[in-house]
């Protein structure tokens, strides 16, 4: 029975569906959880029933321990990362590996070396909507992909309950959120970008991002757009896949922000020369199934009972993408990804 350690309740949203989705698997138990923030950790460990440990190097230390959940903020992450694989714990972590290529290889170094299953939550790879994209690309479906839009966005600045400050007065927003999405899926369809220009705005007035958006080019000459925002209401997810010989559209069934793991979840649309029917809606039912969790086919992992779909390429991947960026909205300028230092 592996047993898991939480680093970190920052995401408080994410903490509580770790620890809901740890609950389906009775092989597995959350023994204890460290947090840098006393009283939100020790908050946490009272409502989930396990005791907080405020000693990290302790905890670590623990030869009880055998892997630890991640869920801290994205400034944080990579230390943390590189603390557990030192101490050879395998690591889930919420996100990202880090914010920079240079510091995502220096902790890929470690996680290499201490030999430990590591992995990303990249949850949305597993929607049944966003396999049906990927289908589309990887059998040409629709020819040659020549652009792609990929959007996430919901109100968490503006709602009723707006997100606590912790996620909008720090140097990196809403794209290490849920822009960070968009990103790994833009990647996991076209591949590596060469350059992206990005524009980053603060509607709230806040320190980072909330509304803000990144268009790529790709050396075949496809482009793509990822936006995402903590600033619009009734914005329900959507892919946009556009061919040479036709187009994919998919999102959410309706405006409401919410996981997308029923194939009634979600809609797409085809359109094709080659069909008489092109225009026809296909309904979701259609659709597959969603996949495996990222933390069911972990924790198998853990037990040699499985191999693991995203790993530390993903994350230096998503590190890189995160880089270029952020500088390119800093600065104003097109930043091509071979320029940042490894």
């Amino acid at each position: 029975m592996p047993n898991i350690a939480m680093l970190s309740c920052w995401n408080h949203y994410h903490a509580k569906s770790f620890v809901r989705d740890l609950a389906l698997h009775p092989e597995a138990k959350i023994i204890a959880i460290w947090d840098d923030d006393l009283e939100r950790g020790k908050t946490f460990a009272k409502e989930f029933g396990v005791r907080f440990e405020p000693d990290l190097t302790a905890l670590l230390a623990m030869s009880s321990l055998d892997g630890v959940i991640i869920n801290s903020s994205p400034e944080q992450a990579s230390s943390l990362i590189e603390m557990a694989a030192k101490a050879y714990k395998h690591v889930l972590v919420d996100q990202v590996l880090a914010l920079t290529l240079h510091e995502a290889n220096r902790v890929a170094g470690w996680i290499r070396h201490s030999n430990i299953h590591f992995t990303i939550d990249m949850s949305l790879r597993h929607w049944p909507v966003n396999l049906a994209a990927k289908k589309v690309a990887i059998t040409g479906a629709i020819g040659d992909i020549t652009s792609i839009r990929i959007r996430n966005a919901h109100d968490g600045a503006t709602g009723e309950v707006p997100l606590a400050s912790r996620y909008l007065d720090t140097p990196y927003g809403v794209f290490t959120d849920l822009g960070a999405h968009c990103l790994y899926l833009m990647r996991w369809i076209l591949g590596k970008p060469v350059a992206v220009t990005a524009i980053t705005t603060r509607y709230t007035g806040h320190n980072a991002e909330d509304n803000a958006a990144c268009l790529f080019e790709f050396a075949n000459c496809a482009i793509a757009i990822c936006d995402t925002s903590y600033s619009a209401s009734q914005s329900p997810y959507s892919i946009e896949l556009y061919g040479t010989s036709g187009s994919f559209l998919g999102g959410g069934a309706t405006g409401v922000h919410r996981k997308l793991l029923q194939p009634s979840d979600s809609f797409v649309r085809y359109f094709t020369p080659d069909k008489e029917d092109s225009n026809d809606v296909q309904k979701a039912p259609t659709l597959s199934e969603a996949g495996e969790s990222t933390l069911s086919l972990w924790l198998k992992a853990i037990q040699g009972q499985s191999e693991l779909p995203t790993g530390v390429d993903d994350g230096i991947a998503l590190a890189e993408t995160l880089e270029a960026l952020y500088l390119s909205a800093h600065t104003g300028r097109k930043v091509y990804l071979q320029d940042l230092n490894h």
